[in-house]
């Protein structure tokens, strides 16, 4: 099962047909498409406007006359919101958007729940939320639009979700063995192309540089440093 499979994205009260159909779009962009919405307004052709090619999610989406019921089937809930309180209102004392990464480690079906576009959440609905996050915007006006709020954790949650595939597919580090024959493959074919000392001089520390910055994998190393070999040998 996909990760993206295991989340679905509740809108609570949503005012505007249009928003619903942009989060169904956003949805769409990042693979996710179990849309939950909590006594919407009627879907309308705005909403099948701003969805674009995600008006299958529209179709499927389910329906809910409360929260409580909408949730009720959901192993994990995480409730969003843009107001931050002190530590004396812990319903408003949110995680940043990153720390997702808890809702990722837990096992059954999650709920990302979205508030209503005028004032979010209510407090009641929150206390049964089991986790909150904000997103950070400027504090002098921190509501962003609803499918824009959705884009955002939709993608820190695809990319934390990527991050162990990413660390299990990538490249093998060259060793310090490739990275010495490499440079110096490249130091004969410099000194074979070019004239002067200090060009000579210049290329070889400009290379050095760029290797150290470019994080280059074994294979990498390999193909550059037969491209030299080669090189070398035409140039004789």
């Amino acid at each position: 099962m996909k990760v993206q499979d295991r989340f679905s994205i509740v809108l609570v009260e949503p005012r505007y047909d249009g928003n619903i159909g942009s989060v169904a779009r956003v949805m769409k962009n990042f693979g996710f498409n179990k849309l939950v919405l909590v006594r919407p307004p009627k879907i309308g052709s705005e909403a099948r406007k701003n969805s674009m090619h995600a008006m299958e999610i529209l179709g499927k989406s389910d329906v809910y006359k409360s929260f409580g019921e909408a949730i009720e089937d959901f192993d994990f809930v995480v409730g969003t919101t843009a107001k931050v309180a002190g530590d004396g209102n812990k319903l408003r004392t949110p995680v940043y958007v990153e720390e997702l990464s808890v809702a990722l480690d837990t096992k059954g079906k999650i709920a990302l729940v979205f508030g209503r576009e005028d004032y979010g959440l209510l407090n009641e609905e929150l206390e049964l939320c089991d986790m909150l996050v904000t997103i950070p915007a400027n504090y002098e006006y921190p509501t962003l639009n609803l499918a824009h709020s959705v884009g955002i954790v939709l993608y820190e949650v695809s990319r934390q979700a990527n991050k162990e595939t990413n660390k299990k597919k990538k490249f093998r580090m060259l060793s310090k063995i490739e990275k010495d024959t490499l440079l110096r493959f490249y130091d004969g074919f410099v000194e074979k192309m070019l004239d002067y000392d200090f060009e000579i001089n210049l290329a070889k520390r400009t290379f050095r540089s760029i290797v150290g910055r470019a994080f280059i994998s074994g294979r990498e190393a390999k193909t550059m440093t037969g491209v030299f070999r080669r090189g070398k040998e035409k140039a004789k």
